[in-house]
C-alpha cells in the first residue's frame, strides 16, 4: 500500500486493487471565496490519473475538503463516501459537482471499498462539530485520518482496539481552521499573543493524540492553508508564529516532545507502507517552508486573475439589504428556540457599503426580533455589503464565509459563544435539534476528584460543552481554573462558571 500526498489534506491510496481519494482539494480559486489557497501549490498533479479513482471518501463539508470543481471532473460513476451528519449540507456540496451516487453511512459503520477492505467514520461526540475521522482498512493495514476532527482519548482508544491494536498511519492536522484571532479587533499585541497560545494549545493536543494512538509513522498534514488575495496576504503571518504552522514546523515540535516518528509530505510525496520509506516528489527538491514569503508572492501573482474574477462575481449590490436580512434573520429566531436562549444576547451587523447599514438581532427570550438600530450588542459583526447576499440567499454557509476571514469581529465580554456560530452555520432544524438533544441529555451525575492549589474538589466527569471525559481531558491551571482540552473551555473550579466562554456551568463542589 502506498500514500501520496496531494495536498493540504488529501491523499491518494493506492491499494492492492484499487485506488481511493481522501478530501482532494485542487480548485484553482481556492476556498472560500478565493481566500484560502493550497500550499505548497499541488496544480502539477492533475493528471489524467488524478480523475479516475475507485472511490472519494470526504471527511466533512468545509470546501477545502469537498471540491466541487474537482468533483465536476471526476466521472459521475466514482462513488463519494461520507458520514451522514443530521444536517445536509455536505451532501449538496458533494452533488454542487453534479449527479453521483453518494454512500451514506452511520458512525463506526463500516463501508466495503472496491477491491477490498473498508472505511468507517468516528464522528465528533457532540453534533454542534460536523467533523468526522475516517479509518482505512485494507491489505492487512490500517490508516486513521483524522483531518479537521479532535476525537477524544476514549474515542482512540476505541479505534486502536477496534483495528487490533495497531494503526500503521496516521494522519492529522496540526494547523487550525479558523478565524479567531485574526479577525478580531484586538490590539496587535494581543492578537498576536492569542494566536501563539492557540496554536500551541493545537500542537499539544497532536501530541497527545499521537501518544494515544502510537501509530508506526504520523503524517501531519491539512494545513497552513495560504492567502493570495491583497486585502488577506497579511494573515500569512500566521504561518510563522500564528495558528497555521506549516507541516515541517509541527514535526520539528513533535520532535522537542519525544515524537520523532513523523514524515512530512508535500504534494506529490509518497510513503510506502511496506518499506515504511518516504518517496520525494523531485518538484520539491529547491523548495524550503523557511523562505516562504519570496514563494507566496509569486504564487500571488499567478493568481491575482483569479481572485480579481471571484471578486466580481460579488458586485456591491444595488438594492436595499435591509429586507432580505430581516427575512432571513426572522426566519432564524423562530427555528430553535434552545439556541436563541443559549446565544441571549443582542449581535450586531455593520454591513458596509451599498445598501448596507447598522442592523441588529436581539436572541434574548422575550426580547426576539430584528432591528434597524445596532445599539446595545455584546457581539458585532462588520462585513462588506458585497459578500451578503448569498449569506442570506443560502447559497453560502456562514461558517464558510467566516473561513474566508472577510470580515471584523467585536465582542464583550470578550467570551466565545458556540451557540451563535452554530445557529448561523446550521439554520437546519434537524440539525439544530440533535445539539439540543445531546446536550439536554448528556450525563452529568458521575462524579470525580480533582485537586487544584492544595484543595480538593468534587466535580461531573463529563465537560458540559460536549461531553468529553475530563479523566481524559481535563486540565488544572493556576487559579484553580480547569481547562478541558477538547475544546478549550475553562472553569473556575470554584464557582463552575465557565471563565472563556457561553457555556453551562460545571458542577462542582469542595471536598475535605
Amino acid at each position: 500500500m502506498r500514500i501520496t500526498g496531494l495536498g493540504h489534506a488529501g491523499l491518494r491510496i493506492e491499494m492492492s486493487r484499487a485506488t481511493i481519494l481522501t478530501d482532494p482539494w485542487f480548485s484553482p480559486e481556492g476556498a472560500f471565496q478565493a481566500s484560502w489557497f493550497q500550499y505548497p501549490e499541488n496544480s502539477h498533479l492533475l493528471q489524467p490519473s488524478i480523475f479516475t479513482p475507485d472511490a472519494i471518501v470526504i471527511s466533512h463539508e468545509h470546501l477545502d475538503h469537498v471540491d466541487a470543481w474537482f468533483l465536476a471532473r471526476v466521472p459521475s460513476k466514482v462513488p463519494v463516501i461520507i458520514h451522514r451528519y443530521p444536517s445536509p449540507v455536505l451532501q449538496r456540496k458533494v452533488l454542487a459537482g453534479g449527479p453521483r451516487r453518494i454512500i451514506l453511512t452511520k458512525a463506526w459503520e463500516p463501508v466495503d471499498l472496491p477491491g477490498g477492505g473498508h472505511v468507517f467514520f468516528v464522528p465528533e461526540e457532540s453534533p454542534i462539530n460536523h467533523d468526522a475521522a475516517m479509518v482505512i482498512h485494507a491489505d492487512g493495514r490500517t490508516i486513521l485520518n483524522m483531518n479537521d476532527a479532535r476525537l477524544s482519548p476514549v474515542q482512540l482508544r476505541e479505534i486502536r482496539a477496534k483495528a487490533g491494536g495497531t494503526i500503521d498511519v496516521l494522519c492529522l492536522q496540526g494547523a487550525g481552521a479558523s478565524w479567531y484571532p485574526m479577525c478580531y479587533e484586538y490590539p496587535d499585541s494581543q492578537r498576536r499573543d492569542l494566536s501563539r497560545r492557540k496554536r500551541f494549545a493545537k500542537l499539544a493536543y497532536v501530541a497527545r493524540a499521537i501518544k494515544v494512538v502510537e501509530p508506526t509513522v504520523a503524517l501531519p498534514f491539512a494545513g497552513p492553508p495560504c492567502f493570495l488575495d491583497p486585502e488577506l496576504f497579511q494573515h500569512n503571518a500566521e504561518l510563522d508564529a500564528g495558528i497555521f504552522p506549516d507541516q515541517q514546523q509541527v514535526a520539528d515540535w513533535l520532535a522537542t516532545r519525544g515524537i520523532a516518528n513523523t514524515a512530512v509530505l508535500l504534494p506529490g510525496d509518497g510513503w510506502d507502507l511496506e518499506s515504511r520509506t518516504k518517496e520525494s516528489d523531485a518538484r520539491w527538491a529547491d523548495f524550503s517552508f523557511l523562505d516562504r514569503w519570496p514563494y507566496l508572492e509569486a504564487y500571488a501573482e499567478r493568481r491575482r486573475g483569479i481572485v480579481k474574477a471571484v471578486r466580481l462575481r460579488h458586485p456591491d449590490p444595488t438594492e436595499s439589504l435591509w429586507e432580505p436580512f430581516s427575512d432571513y434573520f426572522e426566519r432564524l429566531l423562530t427555528i430553535n428556540a434552545y439556541f436563541n436562549r443559549k446565544i441571549g444576547i443582542r449581535v450586531g451587523f455593520d454591513i458596509l457599503g451599498p445598501s448596507g447599514g447598522q442592523w441588529a438581532v436581539d436572541f434574548r427570550p422575550g426580547s426576539e426580533g430584528v432591528h434597524r438600530t445596532m445599539d446595545d450588542c455584546a457581539y458585532r459583526y462588520r462585513i462588506a455589503s458585497r459578500w451578503l447576499p448569498p449569506l442570506l440567499a443560502g447559497q453560502v454557509p456562514w461558517e464558510d464565509f467566516f473561513l474566508s476571514l472577510r470580515f471584523e469581529a467585536w465582542r464583550y465580554p470578550d467570551l466565545y459563544n458556540d451557540y451563535l456560530l452554530g445557529l448561523l452555520k446550521f439554520a437546519h432544524g434537524e440539525a439544530l435539534t440533535a445539539v439540543e438533544q445531546f446536550e439536554t441529555t448528556m450525563a452529568t451525575e458521575e462524579r470525580i476528584t480533582v485537586h487544584a492549589e492544595g484543595q480538593a474538589y468534587r466535580i461531573q466527569r463529563r465537560c458540559p460543552h460536549a461531553g468529553n471525559d475530563l479523566l481524559d481531558t481535563g486540565e488544572i491551571l493556576p487559579g484553580r481554573i480547569l481547562r478541558c482540552l477538547a475544546h478549550h473551555y475553562e472553569f473556575s473550579l470554584d464557582t463552575g462558571e465557565c471563565v472563556n466562554g457561553a457555556c453551562s456551568p460545571l458542577a462542582t463542589e469542595r471536598v475535605g
